[in-house]
């Protein structure tokens, strides 16, 4: 997929979320299925489509239960489908098929070694390390591991991936919201930042240097 085209696709995904809120489970379970499903997430990062779901939870524009219930149904049945997918691949196909996905060597290595690091907790941590998120369930699958330990943990990493973006819309939200009711005090406060560190850069690291 061309970078065009990809950015196309987020596009009017977000312009569907603006225009049909009431619609946006559907946005969201998708994209976060899609983005964990079959390794599709190597070319369709969903952090964008979101982030900006997240956003409109905060403003109430959408239900933020929906927005983590569909996100994280989504994030689980993709990675469901991608164990199953490892499964059938093997561990040797699996590793030419990365590579022919121009997956460096480096990256592969360091995906398998978070994966054998910590064990089943990568589920959980894994979905927050952009490069392993899409790999991994892949790559868990390919050592056909117990499928009841699979979903538990599975279920428990879509929960707190899906709770993140929902707080750090949250937050967002509560920061624009802030720099705008105090603007007033925020713009000097910040021209006051930039000025120290431009003093700092001029005459703190001269004096590291003697």
């Amino acid at each position: 997929m061309e970078l065009s085209t990809f950015y196309s696709f987020v596009k009017e995904s977000i312009d569907y979320l603006k225009a049909h809120p009431n619609l946006a489970c559907v946005v969201i379970f998708s994209w976060a299925f899609l983005e964990t499903a079959l390794l599709l997430g190597l070319i369709l990062p969903a952090e964008k489509v979101l982030i900006f779901s997240s956003l409109l939870a905060a403003k109430g524009l959408i239900s933020p239960f929906h927005f983590v219930v569909c996100g994280s149904l989504g994030t689980f049945l993709g990675y469901t489908v991608s164990y199953f997918f490892g499964a059938f691949l093997g561990k040797e196909f699996l590793k030419e098929l990365l590579l022919k996905l121009k997956l460096s060597k480096e990256e592969f290595e360091k995906t398998k070694r978070f994966i054998e690091e910590k064990g089943e907790l990568s589920l959980i941590f894994g979905r927050f390390i952009p490069v392993v998120r899409p790999v991994l369930p892949v790559f868990i699958g390919s050592f056909r591991p117990s499928l009841l330990k699979f979903s538990l943990f599975n279920g428990l990493g879509a929960l707190l991936w899906m709770l993140s973006y929902l707080f750090f819309g949250s937050l967002m939200n509560t920061l624009f919201s802030t720099i705008i009711k105090h603007k007033l005090l925020v713009i000097p406060f910040a021209v006051l930042l930039l000025l120290l560190f431009l003093f700092w850069r001029r005459h703190g690291k001269n004096q590291k240097d003697l």
